[in-house]
């Protein structure tokens, strides 16, 4: 658990501060978009200057939360946001510990003379790169320490908007509850969420039954292209710029597509490609003993010990392929 002494630290640099700035990482999932909402919103209770920016637009099943429209996309006024930045008292790293992982501000942030403050659960934190680190792998997300964190201060910020982004954070990044690190802790903390008036039925509605028939359509063309290596102990996935482009999405689309390939029976290392414009997004997951986090470092990303992800440039899916079977080697029982 994140100890008093750490997070009354942040709560005295917060108290002498006046403008904020929260980003969170590339491609922004539940926990990352519901951090940033419900740290702005528990900022600006307490009669702060706050702003939102990111470098990926919110996914289309998370825009929901942002009911200000108060997310700013980094490269949409890149001036502006420059200012912002470079004016800030404070600059908060939602759920990632790493600035490159924020892509396009990765520099402004970095040489804003604002002080830098951390909170994730991720492992592989450099402390000096920040001011000041609330960190804890133990938790199954960072929504989940914002709850503590907020909670610290006073229960009173944990209104019903702040209560169901943190909510939404800490149901997507334990999958639904059925990740290895769902314990009681977040059972109690849901029930006070919901107390606190976060809707479950509405908030995964929101978010899981949003399925057009062209996102179906990606489904099955995903499914479809399964290749099984390993005597089906590992099962890569792939999604291209002209599946994207043949139904009309986007990387926005694709939230779930791992779940799916997880679920087949035997498979322990499932990876899926996704060919953005620039690079590829690989995403990792892995069952027991075998680090997804440890695969996704060998390509210069990181995450949990079960889920992982990284993006590479300057190769093309064919040649990243063989490469991505030897890697599985290194970590998977073939025998």
């Amino acid at each position: 658990m994140i100890t008093e002494e750490t997070t009354d630290k942040v709560l005295k640099l917060i108290s002498s501060a006046e403008k904020f700035v929260l980003t969170t990482h590339v491609a922004p999932d539940g926990d990352a978009i519901g951090s940033v909402i419900a740290f702005s919103d528990y900022l600006y209770a307490k009669g702060k200057q706050v702003e939102i920016i990111n470098h990926s637009p919110t996914p289309f099943n998370l825009t929901f939360l942002d009911k200000g429209e108060k997310i700013r996309v980094y490269a949409n006024d890149q001036e502006a946001n420059n200012e912002l930045i470079n004016g800030a008292d404070i600059i908060f790293l939602l759920d990632t510990n790493e600035f490159h992982r924020t892509k396009s501000l990765e520099q402004v942030l970095q040489n804003s003379p604002a002080m830098k403050i951390c909170i994730d659960h991720h492992a592989g934190i450099k402390p000096e790169m920040f001011n000041a680190i609330v960190s804890d792998t133990s938790y199954a997300a960072t929504c989940q320490m914002l709850y503590d964190f907020i909670k610290h201060d006073s229960d009173e910020y944990i209104n019903a908007e702040v209560a169901s982004a943190l909510y939404v954070g800490i149901m997507t990044d334990t999958g639904s509850f059925r990740y290895p690190r769902t314990d009681s802790d977040v059972f109690r903390i849901c029930a006070d969420l919901f107390d606190k008036g976060a809707d479950p039925v509405f908030l995964y509605d929101e978010i899981c039954n949003r399925v057009s028939k062209e996102m179906m359509q990606l489904q099955a063309a995903f499914l479809g292209g399964l290749e099984f290596h390993f005597d089906g102990k590992m099962v890569l996935g792939k999604v291209t710029q002209a599946d994207f482009k043949k139904y009309g999405l986007n990387v926005d689309h694709i939230e779930g597509f791992t779940s799916l390939i997880m679920s087949i029976s035997g498979v322990r290392v499932g990876i899926m490609m996704v060919e953005l414009r620039d690079n590829i997004k690989l995403s990792f997951r892995s069952k027991g003993n075998i680090p997804a986090n440890a695969m996704a470092i060998d390509y210069g990303g990181g995450g949990h010990f079960n889920a992982g992800g990284a993006n590479v440039y300057g190769v093309t899916e064919d040649e990243l392929k063989p490469q991505l079977i030897e890697t599985v080697k290194k970590y998977i029982d073939i025998t």
